[in-house]
């Protein structure tokens, strides 16, 4: 069973991921077009190539924590969108963690098998299936440990929001005033009566 939040970081994930794609991973396949490639870093530094192929420092850049920071920005993003619409909304935080969680992990998996294809499509200089399928199992466990810690740091800190919890904690929560007057009230009432 899934949370309610589930469908929305679903689309969420998966459109970030689709443009993560598009912008970062898939120009890369047009490498050796004889164009001059162009494309940002996230830092904004900008990564030239003109006249190469593939193979050597092209390839030790795409390789080389290119990709990873976008994957790290965009799970430090959703886990903290994840938190706070889970109090917003009153939903169980922790099940939407590890949904979020698992979104975030297939999400890192499409984008790495992305990268293995370009790789070998380059390498091959156009016969792709004479060039294995590069293991990017390194990778994948990179960055799942990364978002693994981010979002044991959150399931570690869950506080439920008042929605959440049962009786008597959530009424206390709402009310936490009055019951403070209240008692004050009678203590000073206890007060009175020992003098008077």
């Amino acid at each position: 069973m899934t949370t309610p939040l589930y469908p929305t970081f679903k689309k969420r994930i998966s459109d970030s991921v689709e443009q993560l794609l598009q912008k970062q991973v898939t120009p890369w396949a047009f490498l050796d077009s004889g164009k001059p490639f162009r494309i940002e870093k996230l830092d904004k530094l900008e990564i030239c190539y003109e006249g190469v192929g593939f193979e050597g420092s092209p390839r030790e850049v795409f390789w080389g924590r290119y990709i990873e920071p976008f994957l790290e920005v965009l799970a430090k993003r959703e886990i903290a969108e994840a938190v706070s619409l889970a109090r917003e909304r009153g939903v169980d935080g922790k099940i939407l963690l590890l949904e979020v969680r698992g979104l975030l992990r297939d999400g890192s998996r499409r984008v790495f098998a992305r990268m293995a294809e370009i790789d070998q499509r380059l390498m091959g200089n156009g016969y792709p299936k004479n060039v294995p399928l590069r293991r990017v199992e390194h990778e994948v466990q990179n960055v799942d440990q990364f978002i693994e810690e981010r979002i044991q740091a959150e399931l570690d800190m869950w506080r439920p929001s008042p929605k959440q919890k049962p009786g008597l904690e959530a009424w206390y929560e709402k009310n936490k005033f009055w019951v403070w007057l209240i008692g004050t009230l009678i203590a000073l009432a206890g007060l009175c009566a020992r003098f008077f």
